[in-house]
């Protein structure tokens, strides 16, 4: 009898054991694969990683609003201003965009010249001003060009909106005909900005085109405006 109590212990321990295992399977065994980063997924969400990963050097960021602009947007935005205030004809606030040392020229070719009138910036004229001046010559016929300031301006300055151009261009022209372009070589240093009308005339077959050009040359980090140029089909 003795002998007996070690033999029913030891399989009362095994059937013990045996039914442990048997409840712990049917309860969700701790032995169960986890769910894997792609099963996750595979429900919308996109797995996450603990550690914080650094953004490729490849990638691409917006640029900051305090990031400075590129000196031709900065010209390109000046001479829209301008261009607004000759809309206005706001000869007044103008004054403040002129070398104060080269003045601003009126020219009524795109091919500089020595009859081309300049101003200081507080000796501008006015629309009131009814003074004729000969402001060079005109293309063809070689006649002096002579007009009231009024009435220069509305002719080669301001003869259409050029503030509302539908092309405008930087250190370019679209504008081309007979005439030599020689504003760089008046001012070596200068830059300009075109506002460009093209041609609309069929019959014309597109040389009806208008353009009004600001030439600016450096100061400092700024610009200064030299010459208001007006640019039309020459012969």
């Amino acid at each position: 009898m003795r002998r007996m109590v070690p033999l029913l212990a030891a399989a009362l321990l095994t059937l013990l054991l045996a039914g442990c295992g048997a409840g712990s399977n049917n309860k969700g065994a701790t032995d169960a694969p986890l769910a894997t980063p792609s099963a996750v997924a595979s429900f919308g969400i996109e797995p996450t990683n603990a550690a914080s990963e650094e953004p490729s050097p490849s990638a691409s960021a917006s640029p900051s609003p305090s990031q400075p602009v590129t000196a031709q947007a900065a010209l390109v935005d000046k001479a829209k201003d301008i261009a607004g205030l000759l809309r206005e004809r706001d000869i007044s606030s103008l004054q403040d965009y002129i070398d104060p040392d080269l003045g601003l020229r009126f020219s009524p070719s795109v091919h500089l010249s020595d009859t081309d009138l300049s101003f200081k910036p507080d000796q501008l004229p006015g629309f009131k001003d009814s003074k004729k001046r000969v402001w060079g010559t005109a293309d063809g016929s070689g006649d002096p060009i002579e007009l009231s300031f009024r009435d220069y301006y509305e002719k080669f300055v301001y003869n259409k909106d050029y503030a509302d151009a539908p092309d405008v261009n930087v250190g370019k022209s679209l504008g081309t005909g007979n005439t030599t372009f020689n504003v760089m070589d008046v001012y070596p240093n200068a830059s300009y900005v075109e506002f460009y009308y093209p041609g609309t005339d069929v019959a014309a077959e597109g040389m009806d085109w208008q353009s009004l050009l600001l030439a600016f040359v450096p100061a400092g980090d700024d610009w200064s405006l030299v010459a208001v140029v007006h640019g039309q089909w020459t012969i």
